[in-house]
């Protein structure tokens, strides 16, 4: 949906997958950090900057805590923030 510029609906369906990562396998699993950077993107594509900025920053700290700074997942998010 999200690759066919729906980031409205990409947007809506990245929030309930996100909820239920959160509740099933915690807020820092890779699943559920990947499910928030997917969730940023969408939001950004919908213009909202600022808030897709916040998402991509809260994704980054965690990454840097579970996976390490110089793992290859931390440095995209480190990327696409730049």
């Amino acid at each position: 949906v999200r690759g066919q510029g729906r980031y409205g609906e990409a947007e809506e369906l990245f929030r309930q997958c996100l909820e239920a990562e959160k509740s099933v396998l915690g807020e820092t699993h890779p699943s559920t950090l990947t499910s928030i950077y997917n969730l940023a993107l969408a939001v950004r594509g919908q213009g909202r900057y600022g808030e897709a900025e916040e998402l991509f920053r809260q994704c980054l700290e965690a990454e840097k805590s579970v996976l390490g700074e110089t793992h290859p997942t931390t440095l995209t998010t480190i990327n696409i923030l730049a």
